[in-house]
């Protein structure tokens, strides 16, 4: 160190001892404490000053406008009534329909009601009003009983002219009349058909003069008395005696009825009360009139009244602006004043600290003299050095004491370091995407042989329906074979997924777009996941929006994978859930459409976190997942974007955003609500029985249709044959699952090349390819599979329908299919086999699971039990321990129930079933097969009847075994 240096640290440390002592330093705010506080009071009074008299403003003027509010309210409605009661007097004048009269006038009477209610000054003409209207709705009573009379007179006669005009114009049209008849019959003719037009034109409109005209004509006609000169020309013409007849009828129709004075009474009234009712509407717009003239006066009231008239507070609210004014004015004066000072105060110690910094900064290149440090202690006890200065002076000292090129040396390591790094991941690109491609080809080897592997467990298990000597151990070997095939599949799963998220990550990834109907692609994502519903007892429902257009162009391999990895992740570690899945259009434009994907969980218990799956779409969270891993590159390669998961009221959603080309712009229909597990009640009972007689089978069958949704009852009933249902909805799918050799059998109404060599035969001899029987048919005749199959003789062929019987289901699946048989016992003492293709094992009643009790003799086989043992010492010595254990056993497994904990049910169930083979108990081990059955399906459930007879019928076995143990100790 030289000698400058040494002399820059001994004035640092002076520098930074001299600042530590002394009294406490103010901090800079604190200097401006007070000004605020009274700048706030001047605030708070001026403003409460100024609420206070606008408070005391809107009181007064609200207590005025409510009086006047009142006021006018009331000549609203009256206004209103009288307008009303205007139109309704004149839709009466202009009506001629009776029956339409008392309607009108019974609104008329109401409203003249409702403006006699009021408080008014014409409140006695409105009383009179009302009471007039009622009497006219007297009067209108009476005119209409009158009138259906009147009218129903009027019709016979005309229909009586209408007769007796036709009669005269046949005569007239006959030869045999002769001249003096003929102009008789003319002039009557004419005297009738004015009648004729005149009576039907009569109505309550009818003025008195046109009523007089009928009066004049039908007197003139019967004194003139034409019946007697027609009589009198008749010369023994019939045609002439008929007219004669029907004017006789028609003149006692009008004489005897009195037509024309029932019809003149009516008239005479109606024209009364049309008097009336003019009168009465002359006087309503008398008032309407005045009331108008009124409304103006108090209008111009209004426009020039103002405070000072109203009441005695006039004096003191003309003189509120002035206070308002005056409020403000000082509370911006003092303020203003109160500001300048901050800002005079603060340009002093800004300058201040400035100038002590500056003092500071220069004094660091030489020694401080004594003056010098007496002149920065008085620094120090100046009015306005802060503790913010003295934080700058000792940071700048301490800057000033590092060493400059130490800096620069290490900003340029740090870019060197950087520039290391960045050439070394160039250099490592190309090698890491080969190794991407060697890892996935690896992947999928392994997956094509996890697939063989899966074909090969069902061969076995076509072996032991054939070659299994004993009954019981085929169907251990069918438990076994389950277990395995279960296992399989979710290694199958992993594998590929493993393997499509190494292609995806490497830079050769490309996608294979085909045209598809998105609907039907989903439905079979969703139907594939049956099975895991039932087992975790969730529920799913899909809901699309009719917006949607169905016909697109997309990777259909990498949709299904992503929408199927999208339900998995919202079932994560979720059981008795409800998944509501929402597709709902977001935008639309030339050839492209974006979809909102919304799965919402709904859970009865309270769920406080996301799953760990769900952690890494989280806005809060920075959780990784590989299933979120490998689900984001899905969505990256199709370019989906907006992914979200945020837990709700309810639970939780997860939702993302997707666009998708459109390969048809039409619409289609609309989109029925999937949901499942759905259980089709016409096939409940046969799902059951078939579940119940036939084991669950490692044979897996691909079920190709263009609507999945249509074929459930198809998929329920192969599920309850034992078999394992996939479905595909396009060619393509088909094509790639049909080729892997994975599935058995095949059952298409899409066209395909059915008949190949499997991608799993590939490679091998003829003598190590997998034979497995096969078969493939035809869904409703669609597909001709005969002209295919010459050179595969031994494939089963037919033909299936969607409705087809269960008697035919099961005779086209025989080669595939396996009933189960308990052991030694009939029918009867069989426990129902629940396969994990049980629709509704909750359907199956509680006598159909019914056990016959065994005797104790027969609760296990002493013999067999013996022979496991090896001597008879160790067999009577071990016999209560295992007895004991499985009462202690059935205990736990009742407690375990009660709660339903399937991990523990389960575990008891296997400690149960080894005691069963040691003992050679055939009673409790079908019991525990059918509790693996259950567990496998559905869960456990303490409210279904089938497990709780179950649950009885496991404790009568044990107990069973128990008596029997001690009758042999």
């Amino acid at each position: 160190m030289n000698t400058n240096e040494a002399t820059t640290n001994v004035n640092n440390l002076q520098s930074t001892q001299t600042y530590k002592a002394g009294s406490k330093v103010k901090h800079f705010h604190q200097f401006f404490t007070a000004y605020l506080i009274v700048i706030f009071l001047v605030i708070v009074v001026g403003l409460s000053t100024i609420v206070f008299f606008l408070a005391q403003e809107y009181k007064h003027s609200q207590t005025s406008i409510t009086e006047q509010l009142f006021s006018l309210q009331t000549q609203y409605l009256q206004q209103t009534y009288l307008i009303n009661a205007d139109k309704l007097i004149d839709s009466i004048l202009k009506n001629i329909d009776s029956n339409d009269l008392i309607p009108l006038q019974q609104a008329l009477s109401l409203q003249s009601k409702k403006l006699s209610l009021l408080k008014s000054e014409y409140k006695n003409s409105y009383q009179q009003w009302f009471s007039s209207n009622n009497l006219a709705m007297d009067l209108l009573t009476r005119i209409e009983s009158s009138h259906t009379n009147n009218e129903l007179v009027k019709s016979k006669s005309l229909i009586q002219l209408d007769t007796l005009l036709d009669a005269i114009n046949i005569q007239l049209n006959n030869q045999q009349t002769d001249s003096k008849q003929a102009v008789l019959l003319s002039k009557v003719e004419n005297k009738l058909t004015n009648i004729v037009v005149m009576l039907k034109r009569l109505n309550l409109q009818t003025p008195q003069i046109t009523f007089d005209q009928l009066s004049n004509k039908m007197d003139e006609m019967f004194v003139t008395d034409y019946a007697k000169q027609l009589a009198n020309q008749q010369d023994e013409n019939q045609g002439m005696a008929d007219i004669v007849r029907d004017f006789i009828r028609f003149e006692d129709l009008i004489l005897k009825d009195d037509l024309l004075a029932k019809w003149q009474d009516n008239l005479h009234l109606i024209e009364n009360y049309k008097q009336q009712l003019l009168a009465q509407q002359e006087q309503l717009k008398k008032i309407i009139d005045e009331q108008l003239g009124s409304q103006q006066e108090v209008d111009s009231v209004l426009a020039i009244s103002d405070y000072a008239g109203i009441n005695k507070e006039a004096v003191l609210f003309s003189l509120l602006p002035i206070w308002v004014v005056t409020a403000i004015t000082a509370v911006l004066v003092s303020s203003s004043g109160l500001l300048l000072l901050i800002r005079r105060k603060i340009k002093v110690a800004s300058q201040f600290s400035v100038n002590c910094i500056t003092r500071i900064i220069g004094s660091e290149t030489s020694s401080l003299t004594a003056e010098e440090k007496d002149s920065f202690s008085q620094l120090r006890n100046h009015a306005f050095y802060s503790a913010e200065t003295e934080q700058l002076i000792k940071k700048i000292q301490q800057i000033n004491s590092y060493n400059h090129n130490e800096v620069e040396y290490l900003a340029l390591t740090d870019k060197n370091q950087m520039l290391e790094e960045r050439i070394i991941k160039f250099d490592s690109s190309e090698k890491s995407t080969s190794e991407l491609l060697v890892e996935q080809q690896r992947c999928k080897d392994l997956h094509l042989a996890a697939i063989k592997q899966l074909v090969l467990l069902g061969v076995s298990s076509i072996a032991t329906k054939i070659g299994a000597s004993n009954k019981d151990d085929a169907g251990e070997a069918d438990n076994h074979l389950n277990n395995a095939h279960y296992q399989g599949l979710d290694l199958v799963r992993q594998l590929r997924q493993a393997s499509y998220y190494r292609y995806l990550q490497s830079s050769d990834a490309l996608l294979t777009l085909s045209d598809v109907n998105l609907v039907a692609l989903i439905q079979a994502v969703v139907l594939n996941s049956r099975n895991e519903l039932i087992l975790c007892n969730n529920k799913i429902s899909v809901n699309i929006d009719e917006k949607i257009l169905p016909k697109v162009n997309l990777d259909v391999a990498l949709f299904s994978e992503m929408f199927s990895i999208f339900i998995m992740l919202l079932f994560s570690q979720q059981k008795n859930s409800q998944l509501s899945l929402n597709l709902q259009l977001v935008d639309k434009n030339n050839g492209q459409q974006k979809i909102c994907f919304t799965g919402q969980i709904q859970d009865e218990d309270d769920i406080v976190c996301l799953p760990q799956a769900l952690q890494a779409f989280s806005d809060d969270s920075t959780e990784q997942s590989e299933l979120g891993d490998y689900f984001f590159t899905l969505l990256k390669n199709q370019h989906g974007y907006d992914v979200s998961a945020k837990l709700t009221e309810q639970a939780y959603n997860f939702s993302f955003t997707l666009p998708i080309a459109v390969a048809d712009n039409q619409q289609g229909s609309h989109y029925p609500v999937l949901s499942l597990p759905d259980h089709l009640a016409d096939i409940e009972k046969d799902v059951v029985k078939l579940a119940a007689k036939y084991f669950v089978r490692p044979i897996e069958v691909l079920l190709a249709v263009t609507v999945p949704e249509k074929y459930q009852r198809l998929q329920q009933l192969l599920q309850g044959m034992g078999l394992q249902i996939t479905f595909v909805s396009c060619e393509l799918m088909l094509q790639q699952h049909w080729q892997s050799g994975r599935f058995a059998v095949l059952i298409t109404e899409i066209e395909c090349q059915l008949f190949t060599r499997f991608t799993i035969d590939e490679g091998e001899e003829h003598s190590a390819i997998v034979a497995i029987t096969r078969g493939v048919f035809s869904l409703e005749n669609r597909v001709d599979i005969k002209a295919q199959s010459e050179n595969y003789p031994l494939w089963v062929l037919g033909e299936l329908s969607a409705e087809s019987s269960v008697s035919e289901l099961v005779t086209a699946m025989t080669p595939w299919i396996k009933e189960q048989r308990c052991g030694s016992y009939t029918p009867e003492e069989q426990v129902t086999q629940v396969t994990s293709s049980s629709n509704n094992i909750g359907a199956i009643a509680e006598d159909e699971l019914a056990l016959t009790s065994l005797n104790q003799a027969d609760s296990f086989n002493f013999e067999r039990y013996l022979k496991h043992q090896g001597s008879a010492e160790l067999a009577i010595f071990m016999l209560e321990e295992y007895t004991t254990e499985n009462i202690v056993l059935v205990e736990e497994l009742s407690q375990a129930f009660t709660v339903n904990d399937v991990e523990k049910v389960d575990a008891i169930i296997k400690a149960l079933l080894v005691n069963g083979r040691i003992l050679a108990a055939d009673h409790l081990l079908q019991l525990c097969q059918h509790w693996q059955t259950l567990l496998t399906t559905q869960g456990v459930d303490n409210n279904e009847k089938v497990q709780i007879t179950l649950l009885s019928k496991t404790k009568q076995a044990v107990d069973e075994i128990s008596q029997h143990a001690v009758t042999i100790a």
